[in-house]
């Protein structure tokens, strides 16, 4: 009985060591393949995260730059301006007629001397003519009075007529040499009305206005063109009286011209050539004159109007920077120079400015190259190249 009891107790153990291997061997492959894993996977990653590059060289930045030298700084402020000429003058008609022809526009330059206009002078012909018929028939008589009052003397001295008859002849001479004073003024008149048919320019300059048209009627007096010329216009600038304190004689004026050009071209520069002391009460402004030549006149209508810059200052032979390279940083303004491919910075002492320019007194030389691009962050030390096409 014993024996039998511990038989099967043997027998019932052997499955259950068997398990215990199973799971032994499970944990041995499971152990495996996470190290296979960390292996192969996770130690490659790790490796690659440690392996990091060294940091890229910085990158050197764009800028544009200003070689510095001696400028003229001027202070200017606009205006506009209404360009006019003192020396009008009105064209008018002389004769009661028709207009045959026009030979000018508005706007067209005429010299003095020119024929403006023809008028229908065919009545003043007529009138002329019979003019001379009259002193032609009062000419032969005249003739024939004085021979007769030679032959009536020579009679009466004969006694063969009476006084009263060479008294008669003498008076008929005598009114016929006034009558013919008379019609001879009247034909001299009358040629004079003829004249009046061309009406001529009495001055040279521009026709700002044409008051007639073919086949209108004229009357004497009727204003027929107006003519502006004679002298140079003049371009009369209303100035505010808080600006006249800064405006002084022969002071530069640049006149913005019309029709076209470059902007270089497009500007005339004159001068300050007359300031009116009195200020209109009204408008508290004062006015001064700026004359323009001939060749800039001829490039305006009178009454028309245009912008002017004038002068208000101005400093010869100063250094200047463009005001946006000028930078504040912990409370001294500076500027950047740029040297041997360097950012440096350099203190500097402001002057005056326009607002595009700006004076530097002190902390700049003839020759440094200062940085004008506006970088907010730009600071000392940093590497910078130049602007492709930008001259040093």
């Amino acid at each position: 009985m014993e024996m039998k009891t511990k038989n099967n107790h043997g027998a019932a153990s052997a499955p259950g060591n068997k398990g215990a291997i199973r799971k032994w061997v499970v944990r041995i492959l499971f152990l495996l393949a996470l190290l296979l894993a960390a292996k192969f996977v996770i130690m490659p990653k790790m490796k690659a995260r440690q392996a990091v590059p060294p940091p890229a060289p910085a990158r050197a930045m764009v800028v544009k730059t200003v070689r510095l030298s001696p400028q003229t700084l001027e202070f200017t402020r606009d205006y506009t301006a209404r360009i006019t000429d003192d020396g009008r003058t009105m064209v008018s008609a002389r004769l009661n007629t028709t207009i045959a022809k026009v030979y000018f526009s508005e706007g067209d330059m005429v010299k003095a001397g020119d024929v403006l206009a023809l008028l229908d002078t065919q009545d003043v012909r007529s009138e002329v003519n019979r003019a001379k018929a009259s002193v032609t028939k009062i000419e032969a008589d005249i003739e024939f009075f004085e021979k007769q009052i030679i032959i009536d003397r020579a009679l009466y001295e004969g006694g063969a007529i009476p006084k009263t008859a060479l008294d008669d002849s003498e008076r008929k001479l005598k009114g016929l040499r006034a009558s013919i004073a008379q019609q001879e003024s009247g034909l001299r008149l009358s040629r004079q009305k003829l004249g009046y048919g061309k009406i001529y320019a009495p001055v040279s300059g521009r026709i700002q206005k044409v008051y007639i048209r073919k086949g209108e009627q004229v009357a004497p007096g009727k204003p027929v063109m107006d003519i502006v010329g004679g002298a140079d216009y003049k371009a009369v600038i209303t100035v505010p009286e808080r600006d006249m304190g800064n405006i002084a004689l022969g002071s530069t004026a640049y006149i913005q011209l019309p029709n076209g050009g470059s902007q270089s071209t497009n500007i005339w520069a004159g001068t300050i050539d007359k300031i009116y002391p009195a200020l209109d009460e009204r408008t508290h402004t004062g006015t001064v004159d700026v004359k323009l030549n001939s060749e800039i006149s001829n490039k305006f209508f009178a009454g028309s109007m245009t912008s002017v810059r004038l002068v208000t200052a101005q400093y010869e032979n100063v250094l200047t920077v463009p005001t946006q390279a000028i930078f504040n940083r912990n409370g001294s303004s500076g500027v950047f120079t740029m040297s041997d491919d360097i950012a440096r910075w350099k203190s500097v002492t402001l002057g005056a400015s326009n607002g595009l320019q700006t004076i530097i007194k002190s902390g700049l030389d003839v020759g440094d190259q200062v940085i004008t691009t506006p970088y907010p962050s730009f600071n000392e030390g940093v590497k910078v190249r130049l602007s492709e096409g930008v001259a040093q």
